[in-house]
């Protein structure tokens, strides 16, 4: 029989898990009925991070939302190069926090960091490429 695994736990083992809200009609806000979902370490066994768990009326409320924005935002009456500018600062931002994200990522998913910096610079890929 294989003897187990010795990993060292991470930093963030000591840690206090990360509280993560959903971002609605430009707000933060809990799950109406306060459910989360944990995401653990499966590499090391710990919780990593908690996030409020949408339910139906959180998705209501997101779309309501969406489509409010659609017909009386900015973004739909921006010139092209005005909506290009916003989606490049997004990248911008992802990518100046790659390390913590594809951290994070890791952590949660037990895949290598390595692994995580490939697919988020793939999607900095995707978002520069859609501006």
């Amino acid at each position: 029989m294989n003897a187990p695994l010795k990993i060292a736990m991470p930093a963030e083992a000591a840690a206090a898990p990360k509280a993560y809200r959903l971002l609605i009609d430009g707000r933060h806000v809990d799950a109406r009925d306060g459910r989360t979902i944990a995401r653990n370490s499966p590499g090391h066994g710990f919780t990593v991070s908690h996030y409020a768990q949408a339910g139906e009326a959180e998705v209501e409320a997101a779309v309501q939302a969406a489509h409010k924005a659609f017909e009386t935002g900015p973004w739909p009456r921006m010139k092209a190069a005005e909506r290009a500018a916003i989606l490049l600062k997004a990248a911008d931002l992802i990518e100046g926090r790659l390390e913590d994200i594809a951290r994070l990522d890791a952590l949660e998913s037990g895949k290598p960091v390595a692994q995580a910096r490939g697919e988020i610079g793939g999607a900095l890929d995707i978002w520069r490429y859609a501006a």
